[in-house]
């Protein structure tokens, strides 16, 4: 799975794969994510990245993954 910026900040903020470089990030969603999943999971994660778990601003409170974060400054609803 090929890891770009958003998957990597997802995958650590939200603690499904934790890790310091790409590649850490990558093995660690190989472990979690049935086969079946991989291509979807990408695209998910992605989109989750990009438009609900921005990097400066997430928008947490519209995150239907926030109750399973592990990030710890969680924004509120405006």
């Amino acid at each position: 799975m090929a890891v770009d910026t958003h998957i990597f900040r997802v995958g650590n903020r939200t603690g499904l794969a934790p890790g310091k470089t790409p590649y850490e990030v990558e093995m660690q969603l190989m472990k979690r994510v049935p086969p079946a999943y991989l291509v979807d999971a990408h695209h998910w994660l992605i989109l989750l990245g990009r438009y609900v778990c921005l990097a400066r601003k997430p928008l947490c409170w519209r995150c239907g993954v926030a109750q399973f974060c592990d990030f710890k400054d969680k924004t509120p609803a405006p």
